[in-house]
């Protein structure tokens, strides 16, 4: 195969290799394209847990619901027995009436009582109020549990038009193959203009989003805020006529408690009440908070998932950036070969007279892109993309603290923000150096300060460095690898205002 591969000329063998790297990139994207079915599997299944979640908390409601009627209902019997009781009472109130004066006593300590009793009611109404706020608490979560179902939706949505936004760049691989002698010199200019296109339907469709999950949660929020205010009004006219019932049996009881006996029989069954309510409401209380603490694991776990796919997202996002920009630096390889397979057609017709030398040509003429652009005193006056290394000079006469200032590349999108406490002296230089295996020279420890990334900053192809203030300006920026016409120079080196940023 390498014999067959050396009688290919050098223009086939490049179109052999260029075929490989087309290869190996449909084969990443078909990977990418497995992953975000994969993300949508499991988008599914998180679905299906948020339905159950609900379905679980209409089921509480509608069993609390029935309890309290039954509470009711038992209220009411209660009441009959009490207005029996009231009956015989005022028969034999005519019985007793001269045992009246012996009985003040007894009176006085069922006053007591009647105190305690309405001690006993203040508690109860805060613990209703307690209630009141768990039940608003409720209606915050499952709030949050709907806002987190409709932002799943939105993460299809954006997985689907990432998957259109695929389609569109192999697309555009394949008219790359066949359109490479007509984009020679429009090639930039229109690669930018699609950006801007694309990252401005992306901004919209956000804006979009935004004001559609505002207004549904407002919605939600109004809905569930009603249904439960609703609910509580009920149960408070209910509760208030129950107290009105008990405030005229208090005042039966005061009009006829005679008997002492009976009276003593009436507060011992009033308390044994009283005990039995509590210990019905401390187990009530005990099952409500045992709840509340089920829902809230289901609901950490929901964000808890809801944050591992904002994640692979994320991961996803950076996969397609890299993606990008190894496109970029094809499109560049492209561009080179075929700018050399030019100066080989034009030395071939002069006979290979400058076959050892480089050709100049004046309407085709290329340079290496070097070049940088400064606003302020501090600016960039080095960069190395092999080495990973870059040099800032403060170029004016005073000192300047570097808090929210940060050097970011335009290809991979990499951030260095410099510490808050750092300062840089006039005429000083800083040097930041990135990589796996990035150490300092003896040159760069003894003349100037230094920072060391364990990370790779820069495309090594070629690659724009921006210097950003704590405003978020570009003071300075430093281009370099790349070999464009003199024509497209000056549109290259301007910074681009739309593009992809920092997800």
């Amino acid at each position: 195969m390498a014999s067959k591969r050396e009688s290919f000329s050098p223009m086939k063998s490049k179109r052999l290799d260029e075929k490989t790297t087309l290869q190996e990139l449909n084969n990443r994207l078909e990977m990418y394209v497995l992953r975000v079915k994969e993300v949508q599997d499991s988008r599914d299944v998180a679905e299906k847990e948020l339905e159950t979640i609900r379905e679980r908390m209409q089921m509480d409601l509608s069993m609390t619901k029935t309890r309290l009627s039954k509470e009711l209902e038992d209220t009411r019997k209660l009441l009959e027995f009490e207005i029996d009781q009231k009956t015989r009472l005022q028969v034999l109130e005519q019985e007793q009436h001269t045992e009246l004066v012996k009985l003040r006593t007894q009176v006085k300590e069922f006053g007591d009582i009647r105190v305690e009793l309405e001690q006993v009611q203040a508690e109860l109404a805060k613990e209703k109020e307690s209630s009141k706020a768990a039940k608003e608490a409720l209606a915050l979560q499952t709030t949050s549990l709907q806002s987190a179902r409709r932002k799943l939706k939105d993460l299809d949505k954006e997985n689907r038009k990432l998957t259109s936004s695929l389609s569109d760049t192999t697309n555009e691989l394949d008219q790359l193959k066949q359109k490479t002698s007509e984009f020679s010199l429009t090639r930039d200019t229109e690669i930018t203009l699609v950006r801007k296109e694309m990252n401005a339907k992306h901004l919209e469709a956000l804006a979009a989003w935004r004001r559609e999950s505002e207004e549904r949660l407002h919605s939600v929020e109004a809905e569930v805020r009603a249904h439960f205010e609703g609910q509580i009004e009920q149960l408070r006219s209910q509760v208030d006529e129950v107290n009105l019932e008990l405030d005229s049996l208090k005042v039966e009881y005061e009009r006829t408690a005679n008997d002492y006996d009976e009276s003593l029989k009436i507060r011992q069954s009033l308390t044994d009440k009283l005990s039995t309510i509590e210990t019905q409401y401390r187990n009530e209380r005990k099952k409500f908070q045992e709840d509340r603490k089920m829902y809230e694991a289901n609901i950490d776990n929901a964000r808890q998932a809801r944050l591992a796919k904002e994640t692979e997202f994320n991961d996803l996002m950076d996969i397609k950036i890299a993606l990008d920009a190894e496109i970029s630096a094809y499109r560049s390889i492209l561009d080179r070969e075929e700018s050399r397979v030019g100066i080989d057609q034009a030395n071939h017709s002069k006979k290979r007279k400058a076959s050892l030398t480089p050709v100049k040509s004046s309407t085709t003429r290329q340079h290496k892109r070097r070049k940088s652009h400064s606003t302020g005193v501090l600016r960039i006056t080095y960069l190395n993309l092999e080495q990973g290394r870059i040099t800032l000079e403060n170029t004016g006469s005073d000192a300047l603290s570097l808090s929210g200032w940060q050097v970011s590349s335009k290809a991979t999108n990499v951030v260095f923000a410099f510490p808050e406490d750092y300062v840089i002296q006039p005429n000083g230089r800083v040097s930041v150096i990135s990589g796996r295996n990035a150490a300092p020279t003896e040159e760069e420890k003894e003349s100037m300060d230094f920072y060391v990334i364990k990370k790779a900053m820069w495309n090594t192809q070629a690659d724009v460095a921006q210097l950003t203030n704590p405003s978020g300006d570009v003071v300075s920026s430093y281009a370099e690898g790349m070999y464009v016409d003199d024509d497209d120079v000056d549109a290259a080196d301007t910074p681009a205002k739309d593009g992809c940023g920092i997800m």
